[in-house]
Parts: C-alpha cells; structure tokens; sequence
C-alpha cells in the first residue's frame, strides 16, 4: 500500500460534515449542502467531459520518456500519477465551476500547470469574466491553446508568467513545486483584508504541499478551510469564525 493510499484512508477516516451535518455557519452550511454537494446538472458539464476525454486520449499516445522531457515530470517518476496530479478528477472540475459560479468574483487567476479542462470549468463558470491563467510551461500551454480554441471559449488570457495579482478568486495547480505554491499564496493571503476564495491542488500529494496547505490556512485573511483531500478551499470572508473542516466529498 503506498503513501497516496494511506493518507487517503485516513482523509475518509476524519472526513465528515456530508449534507452540513455538525455545520452552525449558516453561509458554510448553504455552501456545502448547495454547491460542494450539487448533483444538479449544468449545461456546461459534457462541454468539460468531452475537453477531459480530449485530453486523455492525447495523452495516451504520449510514453513515460516522452512525458518527461515535455511536462517536465521528475526523472524516472511515475508519469501516470504526474499526469493525474495536472488533471484533477472530474467531480472537482465540476466544483471549481459551480464555486465561481456561485461566488460570482469580479476577477479570476489560475496558476500552475494544467492540460486545460480546469481552466474551462473556471472560465465557463461565468463568460463575462476574463480569467488571467498563468501556465509557465509551454507545452501545458499548447493543450490549453488547443482546448480553448476547439470549444470557442475566449475569456481566458493565458500567459507564461508568474506575476501574482490581486484576485478575488484564485487557483494554484502546481503541486511539483511546492515553493512556487507557497509564494503565491503568501502573497496573495498577504493582506488580512483580503476578501477573496483561494483552491489549492494536490494538498495532500507530498510533505512539503502539506506543510503548504497548514501554513496558508492559518493565514489571518483566512477565516474558513475546506480539506477535501485532492483540492484545499480557503475562504476569506471577514464576518466568519475561523474554522478548519475535513469534508468528505
């Protein structure tokens, strides 16, 4: 049994909260039981399957030697698990959509490195709002490019570099570096006035993105966080009690 497993056995073990239950925060209780537990059906839910399928399929033409020269994989790593660890589980897609959706934020940033798939779930949440995604590698940025261009979505202004902005919601999928992870968040959960929602990736993917994940959430801008294993939800909303939860999702 390796790593990965046990950590997700004992996640499932402390994870609980389903349908709100133990939850006062009238605004958490609704987030939870309204939009983390959404089985409703949106509209834009085959458009991210089939960008999900897209990718895959490309990738399965792609060996472990191919992979690491162009994704920049560690050497002689599983390419398997870096693969998963830049395209999240579908669920999760589906959630980061539903969260922008009901977040309704003025501005949208996406850090890391992604085929693309979440950064159609964070720019069809809301077409009016341009998402700025900063995605270093170049060949990531090919299969957005690609996936951006194959289902007309045009809000989303993809760059190279890593300049933080100032967001109200943010995305950090990078979970290879986790200094780069820590950088991004300091600097955006700098100010305790921040208002924002923050989701980090892969919070549970090595020791050091765990150490990560227990620094920014004892950030003063954060008042909420959401551990549900594959991603990490700070909320930085000034009128809650800071709280941690581990919500089975």
């Amino acid at each position: 049994m390796n790593i990965r497993t046990l950590k997700y056995i004992k996640y499932l073990i402390g994870a609980g909260h389903r349908k709100g239950h133990g939850i006062h925060s009238p605004f958490l209780f609704r987030l939870i039981t309204e939009v983390i537990e959404n089985r409703g059906f949106y509209s834009a839910y085959p458009l991210l399957t089939a960008a999900e399928e897209n990718v895959r399929s490309t990738l399965r033409m792609l060996d472990g030697e191919t992979y690491q020269q162009l994704y920049d994989a560690k050497p002689g790593s599983d390419s398997d698990s870096t693969k998963k660890q830049h395209l999240l589980p579908e669920k999760f897609n589906r959630l980061l959509f539903r969260l922008v959706n009901d977040c309704k934020p003025e501005s949208l940033s996406f850090y890391g490195s992604t085929f693309g798939v979440t950064l159609l779930a964070l720019a069809l949440a809301d077409r009016r709002i341009q998402l700025e995604a900063q995605v270093e590698n170049s060949h990531y940025r090919s299969f957005c490019l690609r996936l951006m261009e194959v289902y007309e979505v045009g809000n989303i202004s993809l760059k190279g570099s890593a300049e933080v902005l100032a967001s109200d919601f943010v995305v950090v999928q990078h979970p290879l570096n986790p200094e780069d992870c820590r950088r991004i968040l300091s600097q955006t959960l700098a100010t305790p006035a921040y208002g924002g929602v923050v989701v980090l990736c892969g919070i549970h993917s090595s020791a050091e993105m765990e150490a990560v994940w227990a620094k920014s959430k004892s950030a003063e801008a954060v008042r909420i966080s959401l551990d549900l294993f594959e991603i990490g939800i700070l909320i930085c909303k000034k009128s809650l009690q800071k709280e941690d939860f581990v919500l089975r999702f």
